[in-house]
């Protein structure tokens, strides 16, 4: 743990030296830009550290334990702290900053992580109560790493969260219904995907918890098959757990079955066939690469099995029939 407050000791005396030099020149008015990277070194030195490991590693059933947890528990506070002030600093007296809105996104998240419900919400209505383009640079580096900054869908997406997590399914509704006004932004056909899962299986819990099984069940079971792109592990979880609670395991295997011997088509916009089951009356698209270069009807079938039965649903199902948690 020494090397960590090394690091962090040397981390803080380049990022003042360099705020003392900005304030004795004509660039002292990038202030904000130097309290922004002063933040960002301390709170990506936190998630570079091995704190969190070390506190899930300690034994909190005897008194040294206990001590040593709250201790560890507080230097990592305190370090977040430190990358707090820089934040609030930028949100307080430099609102014009163009860095204003990461600034409150970096609050939120830093509230977050130190379970400051109140104030996380608090950053993240700021957000949506701001003039904050989603397609602003997010900053993030690497190939896959998002160019989009996706402020206002990401706000509102983790304000739904927290309303579920607190059993206010109207509140986190009125949420999930606000982010699609900000669509979120990528470049990536995966990341698409794995969002309108996402949604999907959001809209299933809200409604699950909402005891409207059916509207659950009409956002959950179109993204059933809907993994080859991205996983959809939590949807089939919810999806299964949502019909257990209504139905015996006998009908919805009984029900899943008459669904796939009796699959049908329908021609999308180039004419070509798209393939469809219909479960518990709501359709299910059925997407394998084949399917609109085939025409025979053996062939055909034999890749509709072979697609649904590859479809973690099914195994779900078939080979581990018993309620997961969602």
């Amino acid at each position: 743990m020494k090397k960590i407050y090394i690091i962090l000791i040397l981390a803080i005396s380049i990022t003042s030296c360099k705020t003392l030099k900005n304030n004795s020149s004509k660039e002292a008015k990038n202030i904000d830009v130097t309290l922004f990277n002063k933040g960002v070194t301390i709170f990506e030195i936190i998630e570079e550290t091995s704190f969190d490991a070390e506190l899930k590693k300690i034994d909190t059933t005897t008194l040294k334990g206990r001590v040593k947890f709250e201790t560890l528990s507080s230097k990592k506070e305190s370090i977040l702290d430190y990358a707090f002030d820089q934040f609030n600093e930028i949100v307080t007296n430099h609102s014009n900053s163009e860095l204003y809105h990461k600034a409150l996104y970096n609050l939120a998240q830093i509230s977050s992580i130190l379970d400051y419900e109140e104030d996380e919400i608090k950053y993240l209505k700021m957000i949506l109560e701001s003039n904050a383009d989603d397609k602003e640079n997010s900053g993030r580096s690497g190939i896959m790493s998002n160019p989009y900054a996706n402020f206002n869908n990401e706000a509102s997406n983790r304000l739904s969260e927290i309303y579920i997590k607190k059993g206010n399914y109207n509140k986190a509704l009125e949420y999930t219904h606000l982010s699609e006004k900000y669509p979120f932004q990528h470049f990536c056909g995966n990341a698409f995907a794995a969002n309108e899962i996402y949604k999907a299986e959001k809209y299933g819990r809200i409604y699950d918890g909402l005891g409207d099984t059916n509207k659950a069940l009409g956002y959950l079971l179109p993204e059933l098959f809907n993994n080859i792109f991205a996983s959809n592990s939590d949807l089939v979880k919810l999806t299964y757990k949502t019909l257990k609670n209504r139905h015996s395991l006998d009908l919805i295997k009984s029900t899943f079955n008459n669904s796939i011997e009796n699959y049908y088509s329908k021609k999308d916009e180039n004419n070509y066939n798209v393939y469809f089951i219909k479960y518990f009356n709501i359709e299910i698209e059925i997407s394998n690469w084949v399917f609109p270069f085939e025409t025979d009807k053996s062939v055909i079938k034999a890749k509709i099995r072979e697609t649904i039965e590859g479809s973690e649903f099914y195994k779900t199902l078939y080979l581990n029939p018993v309620i997961p948690k969602a």
